[in-house]
C-alpha cells in the first residue's frame, strides 16, 4: 500500500477538505452499527451458557452463526475501505514520521482483525459439523468461540478508536 507523505501532497489533499471530514463521519458510524451488532451477537452467545435444551441451543448457534457472518461481510467491506481510502487520506495530513507510526500501528491492529476471523471459522466450521443430537459441552464449547470472536473484534476497534480518532479530530478541527 502506498501512502502519500510529501508536504506537497498533504496541501493538494487540503483543497478536498470537504472529503475528510465526511470520511471520518462514514468511519465512526460504521464502526458504531458493527459494534452494536457484536454486542447484540455476544449478549445473545452469553445467554446459552444458561439453556438446558440443546435444541433450542442448535438452532441459536445456526442463527448467530448467520449474523456473525454477516457482520464479517460487513467488516471486510469495511476494513478494505479503511485500507484503500480513509488510511491513506488520513496519513497525508500527518508528519512523515507520525504516519509511519501510525501504519504500523493499523498492521499490528490487522492482526487483531485476522485472529478473530479465524475463531470465527472455527465456530462456522464447528457448527456446519454438529451432530443431531448436540450435548452441552459442544453447545458451551461453540459460545465460547463465538464470545471470544466479539470480544477480540470488540477489542480492535477500541485500539483503533484510540489511535485514530485523536488524530481525526484534530485534523478536523484545523480544517475549519
Amino acid at each position: 500500500m502506498e501512502y502519500r507523505l510529501s508536504i506537497q501532497t498533504n496541501r493538494e489533499y487540503a483543497s478536498h477538505g470537504t472529503l475528510f471530514p465526511a470520511m471520518v463521519e462514514r468511519w465512526k458510524e460504521e464502526h458504531l452499527q458493527m459494534r452494536n451488532q457484536l454486542k447484540e451477537i455476544r449478549v445473545m452467545a452469553a445467554s446459552m451458557y444458561s439453556l438446558e435444551d440443546c435444541s433450542i441451543g442448535m438452532c441459536k448457534l445456526i442463527e448467530l452463526q448467520d449474523r456473525m457472518l454477516s457482520l464479517i461481510e460487513d467488516l471486510e467491506l469495511h476494513s478494505e475501505w479503511e485500507e484503500m481510502e480513509l488510511f491513506p487520506l488520513l496519513q497525508t495530513y500527518l508528519h512523515p514520521t507520525t504516519a509511519l507510526s501510525i501504519s504500523r500501528s493499523v498492521t499490528v491492529l490487522e492482526q487483531d482483525h485476522d485472529l478473530a476471523k479465524r475463531v470465527v471459522q472455527s465456530y462456522v466450521d464447528g457448527v456446519n459439523s454438529m451432530r443431531v443430537p448436540i450435548d452441552l459441552e459442544f453447545l458451551h464449547l461453540m459460545t465460547s468461540e463465538l464470545v471470544t470472536a466479539c470480544l477480540i473484534l470488540l477489542k480492535h476497534f477500541t485500539l483503533e478508536e484510540e489511535l485514530v480518532y485523536p488524530l481525526a479530530d484534530r485534523i478536523l478541527e484545523n480544517l475549519d
